[in-house]
């Protein structure tokens, strides 16, 4: 097998995790009539990413979602993945232009999971008297709903300029119940007005361009209250995948400094984030 055939198998294998998490068949045997099920097992069992007596996930496996997801949510994430690479394949220009709603919400959702837990992490003290959230980025409004369910009094703005994303946020918002406490804007955070407005915000700068990352961070500042938190989730310097999504690479230094030019004061770093107060 060349190294070029065994950079195919390795998409095969993605795509037999998916696949099985999609089906509910990572954590028992397949059919034995569905010859494809069947053989995406003894794939993933030969390559080390399932178990066997009884069928199950081994612990690579176990740990391969992003923070908080669970194993069985697998297939969205890799359908994301790999309709990415694609985009990236042919040619596309770097940013967030995913337009198959299925995806977004599933986006929309794992982020959720991932955002709270690291204002939970970052914030404790200012998510528990938050009462307005500004949601840079909203995607499908999964970190916006996941605030809400879990903070009764919480209401949210959250700033999106995908159309597709758009139109999901404001489908799953009032089918949710929750569009009176959240407010999806069609707006970019580079032109945000909004002036002691919010005791916390949200920005992911693998999805901000530089040069309105640049421009968004004096007007977040202004948005926050007295006391009001920044949490901003940085994309890794060397991960290409992060690179694709629009924001470019920024390191914890430098996203240091801009927080502090910004007007910031305590600013912290945690892993690929970092935060500052009002």
């Amino acid at each position: 097998m060349s190294e070029f055939d065994d950079l195919n198998a390795q998409l095969w294998t993605l795509g037999a995790i998916g696949r099985l998490a999609d089906q509910g068949l990572l954590h028992r045997a397949a059919d034995p009539d569905d010859e494809l099920s069947a053989l995406s097992q003894q794939l993933l069992v030969d390559t080390g990413w399932l178990l066997t007596d009884p069928l199950r996930p081994s612990a690579r496996l176990l740990a391969a979602p992003p923070p908080g997801v669970p194993v069985s949510a697998l297939s969205g994430y890799v359908r994301e993945q790999l309709a990415r690479i694609s985009r990236f394949a042919e040619g596309a220009p770097a940013g967030w232009n995913e337009l198959d709603r299925d995806r977004i919400r599933w986006r929309g959702r794992a982020s959720g999971v991932i955002a709270h837990g690291i204002i939970e992490r970052c914030c404790p003290d200012v998510l528990q008297r938050a009462t307005d959230f500004l949601d840079v980025g909203t995607g499908s409004g999964g970190i916006a709903m996941r605030l809400c369910r879990t903070m009764p009094e919480l209401r949210v703005v959250g700033l999106e300029i995908s159309p597709a994303a758009l139109d999901v946020a404001r489908i799953d918002v009032a089918a949710a119940g929750l569009d009176d406490r959240i407010e999806i804007r069609d707006q970019s955070v580079s032109a945000l007005t909004d002036v002691e407005a919010y005791d916390l915000a949200w920005l992911p700068q693998q999805f901000i361009p530089r040069s309105e990352l640049l421009e968004a961070l004096p007007r977040v500042f202004r948005s926050l209250r007295p006391d009001g938190a920044l949490v901003m989730a940085l994309a890794s310097e060397s991960d290409l995948s992060n690179l694709v999504a629009g924001g470019g690479t920024l390191s914890t230094d430098e996203a240091v400094k801009l927080l502090e030019q910004a007007g910031f004061r305590g600013v912290e770093t945690y892993d690929q984030v970092v935060t500052g107060r009002r």
